[in-house]
């Protein structure tokens, strides 16, 4: 299955596209292997994926279904990463190997274009499985039939049926907003499965990223967001300033644009570490470029909650403010590369917080900030 999940028939029929009645869980000779180890970021990790198994093997007519675990990280290499996955599916025994939609796919680039095909993967493994030995059993997108009680292939719903689907995004969504999950989904014990992991939203962790010009306010904000957080209670909350974490933890990274990129990768890692643990990260970097501040959006997304700030000062106001001397040294050319002046400071459109740090106080900065996180 796409996503790095592995399951191959020891014996028996073709399951794929093949019309399956809700709770039908009888297959011959059934291998459940999934991987378990790194995969990208969102999705859903593997000690929850493994419970979710255990949860129904006893759904499986007795003997038919063996779980076992492959410690395998995903590579994320579509196609040629799901013809691997077969070679090791039929060095298991494995007569067929499922391949599904855009199989170990790493998504979409920075334009938004898949990197590979929905059905790349299948074609290829298809090409090679007399060589291989082994069967593919190509699985495309499924739907629920409310009428008949079944889930078909899409492309193979009668015309006129009434389809229904949930996406991984609405159902994540549902479970962190404790929202019912339909019982056509899947099986109760599964959903118990996936609420474990998926915290309500008052007990998961956030992470708060302030991104802006040199001398905007970011820092003293955060400072000021903290007491605050720490008065009302609320979790653990631990501040990452760029510029001190870069010294204290990192101090081999320089200033081109990829040491820039590898420290708010790093900054967001961490945040999304405390994230995870149900804590609550404040960030304070100048992050001056779009692409790696949406890379940590997604890694922190995939635990917890984000809100991103942008400190919208003026540039004139922030060099009125520098009492080291940086604008004016760079505007001198003696300091190279600094944004705002020599490099280029890409402004957020996707921010949920734009704060004015010549017109609003840290205080009203604060509270205008914590009006967009989740309540405690």
């Amino acid at each position: 299955m796409a996503g790095g999940e592995g399951r191959g028939e020891r014996s028996g029929p073709r399951l794929a596209n093949s019309r399956l009645r809700r709770g039908e869980t009888s297959a011959p000779g059934l291998l459940i292997h999934p991987s378990v180890g790194l995969t990208k970021s969102g999705d859903i990790d593997h000690y929850t994926r493994v419970r979710c198994y255990q949860a129904i093997l006893p759904r499986y007519s007795e003997g038919s279904a063996m779980l076992s675990l492959l410690p395998l990280a995903m590579r994320l290499a579509g196609p040629r990463e799901a013809l691997w996955h077969a070679i090791i599916r039929q060095n298991y025994g494995c007569s067929h190997f499922i391949v599904g939609r855009d199989h170990a796919g790493p998504g979409a680039d920075s334009s938004g274009k898949p990197f590979y095909g929905a059905y790349e993967a299948q074609t290829l493994v298809s090409r090679y499985q007399a060589e291989l030995g082994i069967g593919i059993a190509p699985f495309g997108d499924l739907v629920y039939l409310e009428e008949q009680d079944a889930y078909v292939a899409e492309d193979e719903m009668p015309k006129g049926s009434r389809a229904l689907k949930l996406s991984g995004t609405e159902l994540r969504r549902r479970l962190v907003e404790q929202k019912e999950i339909p019982d056509w989904f899947t099986f109760p014990e599964v959903v118990a499965e996936l609420r474990r992991a998926h915290a309500p939203r008052r007990e998961r962790g956030l992470t708060v990223f302030l991104t802006g010009l040199p001398g905007a306010g970011k820092s003293t904000i955060a400072r000021a967001l903290e007491a605050r957080l720490l008065e009302s209670g609320r979790q653990r909350v631990t501040v990452l300033d760029g510029d001190q974490v870069r010294k204290q933890r990192w101090p081999e990274l320089g200033f081109s644009k990829e040491d820039r990129d590898e420290n708010i990768r790093r900054i967001g890692n961490l945040a999304a570490e405390l994230t995870k643990g149900g804590g609550i990260a404040i960030c304070a970097a100048i992050a001056p470029y779009d692409a790696v501040r949406q890379e940590v959006r997604r890694t922190v997304g995939a635990v917890g909650d984000f809100v991103l700030v942008y400190v919208a000062t003026p540039s004139e106001v922030c060099e009125a403010r520098d009492r080291k001397g940086f604008y004016a040294r760079a505007r001198a050319g003696t300091l190279k590369g600094f944004t705002g002046v020599s490099d280029p400071y890409e402004a957020p459109g996707d921010a949920e917080v734009v704060i004015d740090g010549a017109s609003v106080t840290p205080a009203a900065a604060v509270e205008r900030v914590l009006a967009l996180t989740p309540e405690p």
